[in-house]
């Protein structure tokens, strides 16, 4: 078996039904910078928002396609569990909390897992969120103590800013087939069953030492459905179209159905499912978001691919008229994360 080209997460993309709503919480709530603002090239009419550290976009981009139009989805096969962050420091995971909360973000946690210390949110469209950092030193009886701090009104600074995704969540049943799924078609091999509160069992993909894909295993699970609040898919890196061809050569001579290589503009991308149904992507690392804006102005105004240009009149009129038919309501309720784990 070859080594693996996949360099841990691209992005991870969900489904949102408030493009502005979706701006207002991700800038001013969670500190990210929208570094694109663009359509979904597979369906124009709709918005396609970019999140990242703009330091270092792969694997700390998180995307949302506007589609108002779709009901609630929930988790299950095909319909990934939950995304998390990384966070640098259990101290900062606590002024986290706090904060949330003090934006009417109702949390749950922080608990202490195989020597991570993890909060839970829920977004305005009821994306299960994890913020999550290292607590090999730390106990619950510690975290108490930091939660009785009195600290109000905390900032984001430098420590507190989310620089990169930690990983996925995707749902299978058998994390054997799962294995031997990944190991054949992406040259995984880094990978490890855990199992977790209750005897639930996690398989676990890794790069650099860190874990960016963590299966939750149920044998019984059900599908689910993506809409509103669902985790669309999940990006995988490479760093060359050369990788992302050979693994598109694996699966083409397995018939295993995949898209192609897809030109994004931004990068290139080949799109498949997993065994369970999943939908994973390979996207390669360049040519970047600032292929046609510079750093300083990115994700400040609408782009659109040049070969969607000469339509930007008649999307834009139809992006004002969804926005018409699709008040935005600030603050919004936010749900109470009660399922944590998957």
């Amino acid at each position: 078996m070859a080594e693996t080209a996949i360099k841990g997460l691209h992005h991870i993309t969900l489904v949102t039904g408030n493009y502005r709503v979706n701006y207002r919480f991700y800038t001013e709530v969670m500190g990210l910078r929208q570094v694109k603002l663009s359509v979904n090239q597979d369906d124009i009419y709709h918005r396609h928002a970019f999140y990242a550290n703009p330091e270092k976009t792969t694997g700390s981009t998180i995307t949302f396609f506007e589609w108002p139009h779709l009901p609630h989805g929930w988790p299950g096969l095909g319909s990934p569990h939950h995304l998390a962050y990384r966070v640098k420091t259990v101290e900062q995971l606590v002024r986290w909390k706090r904060r949330l909360e003090e934006h009417g973000v109702k949390t749950a946690g922080p608990q202490i897992y195989r020597g991570r210390a993890s909060i839970y949110l829920r977004d305005p469209d009821n994306a299960l969120l994890e913020l999550t950092a290292p607590a090999e030193d730390a106990d619950q009886a510690y975290l108490c103590e930091l939660l009785e701090d009195t600290e109000t009104s905390v900032a984001i600074d430098a420590d507190m800013r989310l620089t990169a995704l930690d990983h996925a969540t995707p749902i299978a049943t058998d994390p054997w087939i799962t294995q031997k799924f990944l190991e054949k078609f992406l040259a995984i091999t880094d990978v490890e069953l855990t199992s977790g509160p209750a005897g639930k069992a996690f398989l676990e993909t890794m790069y650099g030492g860190e874990v960016y894909l963590r299966y939750s295993i149920n044998p019984l699970a059900e599908t689910g459905a993506v809409g509103k609040g669902s985790i669309h898919h999940i990006a995988l890196a490479v760093e060359t179209e050369q990788e992302q061809r050979e693994i598109m050569r694996r699966l083409n001579a397995a018939h295993v159905p995949n898209s192609g290589i897809v030109n994004r503009h931004w990068f290139k991308s080949l799109y498949f499912r997993d065994p369970d149904g999943n939908l994973l992507e390979i996207a390669t690392a360049g040519p970047g978001y600032e292929v046609d804006e510079p750093r300083e102005s990115l994700g400040s105004k609408l782009i659109l691919p040049p070969w969607l240009e000469p339509l930007r009149n008649i999307i834009e009129g139809r992006l004002a008229r969804q926005d018409a038919e699709n008040p935005a309501k600030w603050p919004p309720e936010y749900s109470l994360p009660d399922q944590t784990e998957p």
